[in-house]
């Protein structure tokens, strides 16, 4: 499967962005990923800042050409009426629009679902904001970095310590993956019942439905008379070796007898707090630490090869230029370098869902505008028409 192309289950589905940064495009390039035809729309004073931030090639950052690959490009000014015209026009083909807007802004351009909906009843109209669409917070500007102040994913990490940040833009991406789910459901109710959606989420309420089901356990169970255990989360950390880390979980009691056979250690088969499970969920602290000791002079690899040969879960933290070269990762291709006529040379995940029908290849991310000309011919506009719209300053 890993070398199947082909259309992809979303073909024939036109979908429409304005967004920046990755909560919104990070949720359109899976679409893509998985078919769909993906329509970015950028201002003309800037666009969508990603291209600018982190390494980058010729005006083009590697983030940004990960998370709009697949998509093409309309340069115009959205505001102004000729370009209010265009958008009309263009969403009256959309299936689905996504808008990243603060709540209020996309109303005021003319975009809003119900200005929308009056000329394409079927589409499904996404919003997503910070907050949401009301409430003491909805007009405040949000990032990823805000929203796992907000959350209580920072907390989580720090523990009974300091806070600290996922060093990943863990809001923003499961966002992504949130409202791109709900647009597929949305487009297969449509199938049974004709009728459009309105999809609404914020990055707040998506990071705290994902933090929610197991670091959220201890403010799950209410009862006074709740039998309240540790949450495991709290001692989840990866052990030191004497050149790096691993990262390893004995759940069962065969993992437990595995630890113990690898590291000639059959003490830990007669502890009382380790020698069963449920003793073991109980003490999971002390059996962290325990295990901390048994690998603390021992080679990463060393504990690694081990405790494969004794089928115990277990993993190297692998440095991130190690990734790319580690056999099952380039054996499932989920990393591969590509030539990018921009870029040029760069590393670039593939979509980690594959089809068995077929999967996209997908087109480079490409430069602002590079289909204004294209997309407008698409929607009626004459080539007069068009140079009048460029000459004007409406699209670039």
């Amino acid at each position: 499967m890993t070398g199947s192309t082909g259309a992809g289950p979303l073909d024939g589905i036109r979908v429409v962005e304005i967004a920046t940064f990755i909560a919104a495009p990070g949720g359109s390039h899976l679409l893509a990923s998985q078919g769909a035809e993906v329509i970015k729309v950028e201002d003309l004073v800037v666009g969508d800042p990603l291209r600018m931030f982190g390494s980058s090639r010729n005006g083009m950052s590697g983030w940004f050409a990960n998370l709009n690959a697949g998509k093409r490009s309309l340069a115009m000014d959205i505001a102004s009426a000729p370009g209010r015209q265009v958008m009309a026009d263009l969403l009256a083909t959309a299936d689905v629009f996504v808008q990243a807007y603060r709540p209020g802004v996309a109303e005021r351009l003319g975009i809003g679902e119900a200005d929308v909906r009056k000329r394409n009843p079927k589409i499904v109209y996404v919003s997503i904001s910070g907050f949401g669409r009301d409430g003491p917070y909805s007009k405040r500007p949000a990032y990823d970095a805000v929203i796992q102040g907000w959350s209580g994913i920072a907390a989580v990490q720090g523990g009974d310590g300091e806070p600290q940040f996922v060093k990943s833009f863990i809001p923003d991406k499961v966002t992504s993956l949130t409202w791109t789910q709900a647009v597929c459901a949305a487009l297969f109710a449509r199938e049974r019942t004709g009728r459009g959606e309105h999809v609404e989420l914020s990055l707040l309420d998506s990071a705290v439905s994902f933090m929610w089901p197991d670091a959220m356990m201890d403010h799950t169970v209410l009862a006074d008379d709740a039998d309240h255990r540790p949450n495991l989360l709290a001692d989840y950390r990866l052990l030191a070796c004497r050149d790096g880390y691993v990262a390893m979980m004995p759940l069962t009691d065969a993992h437990w007898k595995g630890v113990a056979d690898a590291f000639g250690r059959p003490d830990l088969l007669t502890d009382p707090r380790f020698a069963e499970a449920g003793p073991r969920a109980a003490h999971f602290g002390d059996m962290i630490d325990t295990l901390g000791e048994v690998v603390a002079d021992v080679a990463r690899d060393d504990v690694v090869e081990r405790l494969i040969a004794a089928d115990v879960p277990v993993a190297p933290a692998l440095r991130p230029d190690e990734i790319a070269a580690d056999p099952q990762v380039q054996h499932s291709g989920v990393v591969r370098e590509v030539d990018h006529p921009i870029v040029g040379p760069i590393r670039q995940h593939r979509p980690a869902a594959l089809f068995a029908g077929g999967t996209p290849e997908l087109r480079h991310a490409v430069e602002r505008g590079a289909d204004t000309d294209q997309i407008l011919r698409e929607l009626g506009r004459s080539p007069a028409a068009i140079a009048e719209l460029r000459a004007d300053g409406i699209v670039k």
